[in-house]
């Protein structure tokens, strides 16, 4: 049996990647680590602002849940200034959901009503400073509200 080998001169094979190739790959995985960056930054504003949102809800349902407990007092919990004063407790009650509404940055609060046919119905408005709500070079703060309209009693 004859073998037959066959040499072909000069280097015709090719060993492992050129540089061009590398640092195109180079290019391809920086642009998709820096949109994976982006994303991950929209993600957290985005986690912030439902946070804030949270807790405007809940401090909402917390001073709807004093009135109703003070239904006498209905009437002083309007804000920003109460047309009727109520008794220490209340203002202490007050006191105390303004001191809560401060963990939101720049807090507001409106409270309106007694209101309805029977007089038995509040709007509650907080507002704050969203911060992250827009982005970009020089973007100011965006004011968010949370809006609550509910019945004290039946």
């Amino acid at each position: 049996m004859t073998t037959l080998i066959l040499r072909i001169s000069g280097n015709t094979q090719q060993r492992g990647m050129t540089l061009i190739e590398i640092l195109v790959a180079i290019v391809v995985l920086s642009i998709g680590l820096l949109g994976l960056a982006g994303l991950q930054l929209k993600g957290l504003q985005v986690n912030q602002g439902s946070i804030y949102r949270s807790q405007a809800a809940m401090l909402a349902e917390d001073i709807a849940d004093r009135i109703r407990a003070d239904a006498t007092n209905a009437a002083a919990y309007v804000l920003p200034t109460p047309t009727v004063t109520g008794t220490g407790a209340t203002a202490a009650a007050i006191a105390e959901w303004k001191q809560q509404l401060k963990m939101l940055p720049g807090a507001g609060a409106t409270i309106a009503g007694p209101i309805g046919p029977a007089n038995n119905q509040m709007t509650i408005t907080v507002s704050w400073l969203d911060t992250r709500a827009n982005s970009g070079a020089g973007s100011s703060a965006t004011t968010s509200s949370f809006i609550l309209t509910t019945e004290l009693w039946d």
